[in-house]
């Protein structure tokens, strides 16, 4: 009796006991919530569009299809009448020969043309002659009829491809590809790092030495800082002000080319001094963009090294100067190596930020990459994508970005921590 009262008594304490491990699983829910609604539902979605042609107008959804015309882009509704008027002209040329057919030749590849060309269409012409110019020589060869040749040619109009490879296509279609703008993204990415990595780590250097006893450090750390604290836009539009023809750069370039060249210019022997247009020069545009991100940026890079130095053991350095080491020496076998995973990890985050550029080059060349699209970031394609409505394109880009930031991140981590990884 006395055991049954006891299990009974165990039971009861047991039903009454709070499990406070559990609670940690409610108190991290809103980031998993958080993260699912406004990160993996998107990424997800956005994988999905690169396999559809998907239009969005207003609160209008087109699509998505999974298949397209081949010769035809734009949502279906815009070229439905020509894609009609088309097959309806080459009716008409089927209609001039007579029910027996005639000798197929290669004129009929002209007539064919001249049918469609009389179209006011949006067709590929290029593309569909090509494929009737193989289809052509195919008929010939088999002994077909001209009206055979014709029908053949009339389906070939209603042909249809996958959207991901038609996305595929517009993305890296010509001279406007994904190619050149990762290429114009990665030289300005590159040309505002190094001189942000070199500066940063001189400052965190001199910061963190407590031999040089610098005056002013707090103060220093705060205005460097101050730059990342300021809107990309407000940023870009200051130098946009700065750097126009009209703004103050120029101003002062032409006063002291004025001052220098006063005598010849007043005698005629030299012309005023025209305005520089930064922004109509590749090279002008790029340092512009470059420079901005680094002023940005740098301030944010040194406060992270500054932790990395600082959680570096000091009897370490103070060893180095006991057995004679110079500073560059220290800096290079000491500092440099125990820093190496700080600066991975300001690597590949400053990398992925260079990927995503946008801002700063939109507002510098007007949403339009100039001069000649040689400052157009893959982002700022991305945003081309979005306002033609088609989510498809916008969608691959999407995929595109996500691959090569990965794929460089993987690299950078595996080059430069291969001494830090454990092995067994």
């Amino acid at each position: 009796m006395a055991d049954t009262n006891t299990v009974a008594v165990k039971k009861t304490k047991k039903r009454h006991t709070v499990q406070y491990d559990r609670w940690g699983y409610f108190f991290i829910a809103p980031f998993f919530l958080i993260y699912v609604i406004f990160s993996l539902i998107p990424l997800v979605t956005t994988f999905v569009y690169s396999f559809f042609e998907y239009y969005r107008i207003g609160l209008q959804e087109i699509g998505p299809y999974g298949r397209v015309y081949k010769y035809f882009s734009g949502s279906v509704d815009d070229f439905s009448w020509e894609l009609d008027d088309t097959q309806y002209a080459l009716d008409d040329l089927i209609a001039q020969y007579d029910e027996s057919g005639n000798t197929l030749t290669v004129d009929i590849k002209d007539e064919i043309k001249a049918a469609v060309e009389g179209v006011d269409g949006t067709i590929d012409l290029d593309k569909y002659m090509a494929d009737v110019s193989k289809m052509v020589d195919k008929e010939i060869n088999k002994g077909a009829t001209a009206q055979e040749t014709i029908e053949q040619a009339k389906k070939l109009v209603t042909h249809k491809i996958s959207a991901i490879s038609r996305n595929f296509s517009v993305v890296f279609a010509g001279n406007d590809n994904m190619g050149k703008y990762f290429l114009n993204t990665l030289i300005m990415w590159i040309l505002g790092f190094i001189p942000q990595i070199l500066v940063s780590l001189l400052l965190a250097v001199w910061f963190t030495n407590t031999e040089l006893k610098l005056k002013c450090q707090q103060f220093f750390k705060t205005v460097i800082y101050m730059p990342n604290l300021i809107m990309a836009a407000a940023f870009a539009m200051l130098f946009f002000a700065l750097f126009s023809p009209q703004g103050p750069v120029n101003s002062i370039l032409k006063s002291m080319y004025n001052s220098m060249n006063a005598s010849q210019i007043a005698s005629g022997a030299m012309p005023e001094m025209e305005p520089v247009r930064f922004f109509s020069s590749t090279g002008w545009t790029r340092t512009l963009v470059a420079t901005m991100n680094f002023l940005m940026w740098y301030g944010n890079t040194t406060i992270l090294l500054m932790a990395g130095v600082m959680g570096i053991d000091n009897s370490l350095f103070e060893a180095a100067r006991i057995d004679g080491a110079s500073s560059l020496r220290i800096f290079f076998k000491i500092t440099i190596p125990l820093l190496l995973p700080i600066f991975v990890y300001v690597l590949i985050t400053s990398l992925i930020g260079g990927i995503q550029m946008f801002d700063v080059p939109q507002i510098l060349s007007n949403g339009h990459g100039t001069p000649n699209r040689t400052s157009m970031t893959i982002i700022m394609k991305l945003n081309r994508h979005l306002q033609s409505k088609n989510y498809g394109p916008a969608g691959v880009t999407s995929i595109l970005i996500f691959a090569i930031t990965g794929v460089l991140s993987g690299i950078v981590y595996k080059m430069t921590m291969k001494n830090y990884q454990n092995k067994r």
